[in-house]
Parts: structure tokens; C-alpha cells; sequence
């Protein structure tokens, strides 16, 4: 896993390679640090998740990583909203108001740039 910070402000999370249960919740653990540091002075966090290369050990952990995730980055839990962008190789929809699935990673950033946008219309980030 690779996460940088992109000049729009976006989290770029690159989730490539083979991910086991417990490599998965360590994940979590640096996810949830890089965006509580990125939120400090937000009240929004929009971040890239790219799966299209990710190998999950098995079915099995991916559905319990999937749950765990809902659960752990849900924006009560934080106090801000986080807006995900996740790109795949399998879906292009939404599937929340605040997460959409994606193709490629362009029309991603694209697609958290306009919500970025609509908030800073609406108020202060």
C-alpha cells in the first residue's frame, strides 16, 4: 500500500498487492492517521481508494475488510465528511453520496473535485 497526498489535497490510497486479514485492519490503522492528519483543518476529506491491482487472500477477508472498513471510517466516527472515490475494475456507479465507483483513476479525482468545489461553494472546508 502506497498513499500520498495529491496537490488537489486528495489522499491517493494505491492498494496494490496481496492483502491478508491482518495486513487489511493494519491498513486501516495508517488509512485512519493519514486522514485525520489531512482533516486537521477540515471539515471534509476526499481520498482516492485504487483496488484495481489489489489480491485478496480470499473471499472471506475481503468481505470482513469491506465490513470493518464501513464501520471504522464512517463519518460519525470522525466528525467530518470523507468523500471516496474508488477505483476498480468491476463497477462504475454510485453507491452513497459520499462514495463512487470508478473505472479510471482521472474521472475519480475528477468526480472529488467537483464535490470539493460544491462544498467550498456551499461553506468552508
Amino acid at each position: 500500500m502506497k498513499i500520498t497526498t495529491l496537490n488537489n489535497n486528495i489522499l491517493f490510497i494505491d492498494y496494490s498487492g496481496v492483502i491478508t486479514h491482518k495486513q487489511g485492519i493494519l491498513n486501516m490503522e495508517i488509512i485512519e492517521k493519514s486522514i485525520r492528519e489531512l482533516a486537521l483543518s477540515k471539515k471534509t476529506v476526499a481520498l482516492v481508494f485504487d483496488i484495481r491491482n489489489t489480491i485478496w487472500e480470499n473471499q472471506e477477508t475481503h468481505n470482513t475488510l469491506s465490513a470493518v472498513s464501513r464501520k471504522k471510517f464512517n463519518a460519525s466516527n470522525f466528525g467530518f465528511t470523507i468523500y471516496t472515490a474508488i477505483v476498480n475494475n468491476r463497477y462504475e456507479h454510485l453507491a452513497f453520496e459520499n462514495e463512487h465507483w470508478f473505472y479510471d483513476k482521472i474521472s475519480a479525482i475528477k468526480w472529488l473535485q467537483i464535490k470539493i468545489q460544491d462544498i467550498k461553494s456551499n461553506t468552508t472546508l
